[in-house]
Parts: structure tokens; sequence; C-alpha cells
């Protein structure tokens, strides 16, 4: 069963509208059913049913007024239940031409790998601005899985992304072929935005998943 699948048998309806939610961004239950246009008590019973399952979790958050918040976030569980374009067949193949034709051959697999998934994620070279080509690619990355969101930042723009469709794919790859691959992913969305730096960093905050992308413009 893949992980699209097992999603929808697992979930359905509104509880599953509410894990995407939840995958975008934490939020608590007021939030959730102004957002959905459901009553609270609906969602509330919704979260606790999904709290039982092991797939959400919550945590409380003081408020600027009135008692502490109760927010909802997405546990490991609930993760792995969103689509990963991945399979262990690539994982072992990877693995296999790293060991036995060398560095040099698994470098040039990664980078056509690379070319080849970013002919499928962006169907056209962006225009405009940089936040029109951004917010072209983060539109791309989301239909791709990526539940991306863009960000901006004083002089910099953040491509927020909550879901890493690669991740099991490396799950038995070495770090450095792993480290590699996200590498050469990352620095081909730099060329196609062109005149941009982009770092990428880990999410820290609790209950939070995935990474963020910082793109600062170069000045020339």
């Amino acid at each position: 069963m893949t992980s699209e699948s097992k999603l929808a048998s697992t979930i359905s309806g509104t509880r599953r509208i509410i894990l995407e939610v939840l995958l975008v961004t934490d939020a608590n239950a007021v939030t959730l059913a102004k957002q959905l246009g459901i009553h609270i008590s609906a969602i509330r019973n919704h979260l606790d049913v999904l709290e039982a399952a092991g797939l959400v979790s919550s945590r409380h958050e003081h408020a600027k007024r009135g008692r502490p918040k109760r927010t909802y976030f997405l546990t490991d569980s609930a993760h792995t239940l969103f689509p990963k374009q991945s399979a262990r067949a690539f994982s072992l193949l990877l693995q296999a031409v790293a060991t036995s034709l060398g560095v040099k051959t698994s470098t040039s697999l990664i980078r056509q790998l690379v070319t080849n998934l970013w002919e499928q994620i962006l169907s056209e070279k962006p225009s405009g601005t940089l936040k029109d080509r951004l917010s072209r690619v983060v539109h791309a990355l989301d239909t791709f899985g990526f539940y991306a969101s863009l960000e901006q930042l004083e002089d910099q723009f953040v491509i927020v992304l909550r879901n890493d469709v690669f991740d099991e794919a490396f799950s038995e790859v070495p770090k450095d072929l792993a480290d590699q691959f996200y590498q050469e992913f990352w620095n081909y969305l730099a060329r196609i935005l062109e005149r941009v730096q982009i770092q990428r960093r880990e999410v820290s905050e609790p209950g939070e998943h995935g990474y963020q992308l910082y793109v600062v413009e170069r000045r020339e």
C-alpha cells in the first residue's frame, strides 16, 4: 500500500483535512474551527479521535489574553501517512552504485536524477520578480507533496517545507550520499531562480517537521 492510499484508508473526510492543515502549521481548536467552517465542539471531537489514534498531540501555549490555549501538532506517526516520492528500491540502487562503481559515478547519477526530478516538478522556468518566481516554485513543490509555503522576513524569503518527500529513499543510504543529493537538489533550484543564495535549516520547534529554505537575492 502506498503512503497516499494508507492516508486515505486510515483517515478520511474532515479528519484528513485537519491532518493536512496541521502539516502546514500547528493550530488550536478555535483556529481550526474557523478555517474549516465547522463548530468548535465538532473539531474538538475530531481532535480527540486523532489524538487517541496517536496521530495528533498537543501542548499548552500562553496567550496574550485569557487562559493558555491548547495547540495541536502532528506526531511522527501521522507524518508517515503523507506521500513520499521515494522507494526502498531506489535506496538500495544508490547504495549499490556508490559501493561498486565509485563516487564519481554516483555523483553523476545523483545529478541526472536531480535534473529529471526538477523537470517533473517544474514544467517551465519561472519568470518575473523574485517573489513571483518563488511563488511559482512553491506552488510546484506543494503540488509534488512537500506541503510548501512561502514567508517573507525583511530582505529574505523563507520556503517552509513540512513534508520531506525524499527522506524514506535515503533511510539506508550513507549520510554523505544523502547530503550530496539534497545539496545538488537545492543548488539546482538556485540555478533555476537565478541570482540567489539558498540556505537550508532544520526546524527546531517542538512538534514541527521538515525544514526551511532561506532565499536571499544576490546583489551584483
